[in-house]
């Protein structure tokens, strides 16, 4: 992108001057090989999420929006090789790949799909004809940044506080857009105050009966994020005191952040994408642990319905008081409801050993038996969960039978977790069942290959070419 040349600014340093630097500091030669394979790994399982989105009433949606609005065709759409511009490719993108619920994901203050930063990547990459190590190392950085916000941001959370955690992307996907459009850290602390003043993202969205929009949650803060860059490109300034002002974000949205911690160096080469989760099934990542317990209870010997007195769901506090444990959950009407529901989500996997697209269709909700166990269904806290909150989010399940006996299976780590990886095979597995029937298996190989050598593409539309079916 050709942009003038920033003006110094005068006064003290700032928060987001110093996020900024970091931002920029990110090098791709010098990244951990284990940071780069972990990166890797996210964008394929990142991509087959966007194409188990592409044929969803929400994915045809909003794509109809993109191609209706036009707009100079600088990125290309996932799945359909379409073009549209940089920050409607990103709203597009970003809503297919979170659709599904089976994107990465991360606890600790607030949660965070980081992976919705991919969607920026790959937009302003191939806008700005950028490299392969480019987007790695910028990728990197952004997920740092949204990690970050995460653990120090938020008294006690933003979503305690009524923000959906959606809100911390806003600084992240700005900070990505101008990290891969320009090497000026001042340039891009302007981007992201931009993005910070407006896209602040209420928790509502995702509570009560979750509708269609909340897929793309992720997505519209991160198209905002690109325009914010697009904006500092051409010479727009923000407020660079966004965070720490008397009226800032801090202040008014977050209500504290521990800004030395936000803006420390990276220490010893342990980025925060190395401690993402990955998912092995379309469920909200609290009830993960749970399936994984019910599906080995199935595996043991699934007992009969009517033989079952109750089935106790043991889960951490802070997981009790989401919306996926609200009683109104018991009884999902809709994908998305299910999904975000543990009373749904162990029961479908108790009795069918597994829990993919198929248990979440309209005639599993409306099943007889899996009503007849939803109503025999109870959330319990669970003390040994607690203590490995936030870095865990654990789970168990008991089966209480009639004739007095109790079958259990606890998972205090859930699978894909950095302590109970997914394997080579598995990961392939969910990358090709999503994008091989989409692209054929033999492009979906070729794609798979070219991000397995990401760091020899010289221009990213060599690999974004790839992104669509033949």
């Amino acid at each position: 992108m050709n942009v003038p040349p920033t003006k110094p600014e005068s006064g003290a340093a700032t928060v987001l001057g110093s996020l900024a630097g970091l931002v920029h500091s990110v090098r791709y030669d010098e990244l951990p090989a284990g940071v780069i394979k972990a990166a890797k790994a996210l964008i394929l399982d990142t991509l087959g999420c966007a194409y188990g989105g592409l044929h969803s009433d929400l994915g045809i949606a909003v794509r109809r929006v993109a191609i209706d609005c036009g707009g100079s065709p600088q990125s290309t759409l996932i799945g359909t090789g379409e073009k549209t511009s940089a920050a409607l490719a990103t709203f597009v993108n970003g809503s297919l790949l979170r659709y599904l619920d089976s994107n990465d994901y991360y606890f600790a203050r607030d949660p965070a799909h980081p992976s919705g930063n991919l969607a920026v990547a790959l937009a302003v990459g191939e806008r700005e004809r950028c490299s392969g190590k480019d987007l790695l190392a910028a990728l990197v950085a952004a997920y740092e940044v949204h990690m970050r916000l995460c653990n120090f941001a938020g008294e006690p959370s933003l979503w305690k506080r009524g923000w959906h955690h959606g809100t911390n992307a806003q600084f992240s996907t700005a900070a990505l857009a101008a990290r891969l459009s320009w090497d000026d850290p001042l340039r891009t602390a302007h981007a992201m105050a931009i993005a910070g003043t407006h896209q602040n993202t209420l928790a509502q969205l995702q509570s009560g009966a979750v509708s269609m929009i909340k897929a793309t949650v992720e997505a519209w803060v991160a198209k905002a994020g690109v325009e914010a860059a697009l904006l500092a490109g051409v010479g727009v300034t923000g407020p660079l005191p966004l965070m720490e002002g008397t009226n800032g974000w801090a202040a008014s949205v977050a209500g504290c952040v521990d800004f030395k911690a936000l803006t420390a160096p990276v220490s010893g080469g342990r980025y925060y994408l190395l401690e993402t989760s990955v998912k092995p099934y379309p469920a909200v990542a609290t009830a993960l642990a749970p399936i994984r317990a019910a599906i080995e209870l199935h595996r043991a010997a699934v007992p009969r319905p009517a033989d079952i007195e109750k089935i106790v769901v043991h889960l951490p506090g802070f997981a009790l008081a989401t919306p996926s444990a609200h009683p109104g959950r018991r009884y999902p009407g809709s994908i998305e409801s299910a999904q975000h529901s543990f009373y749904y989500c162990t029961v479908i996997a108790l009795l069918d050993g597994e829990c993919g697209e198929a248990q979440f269709s309209p005639s599993k909700l409306a099943d007889a038996t899996v009503r007849e166990l939803l109503a025999k269904t109870e959330l319990t806290e669970d003390s040994a969960l607690n203590d490995l909150w936030p870095q865990a989010a654990g789970g168990a399940v008991d089966i209480h039978m009639h004739d007095g006996t109790v079958r259990r299976h606890r998972c205090p780590y859930p699978p894909g977790h950095p302590r109970f990886p997914l394997d080579a095979g598995e990961l392939a597995d969910k990358f090709y069942g999503y994008a091989a029937p989409v692209l054929s298996r033999r492009r979906a190989q070729a794609l798979h290959d070219a991000v397995d050598s990401m760091e020899d593409c010289a221009d990213l539309r060599d690999l974004t070419e790839l992104l669509a079916a033949p």
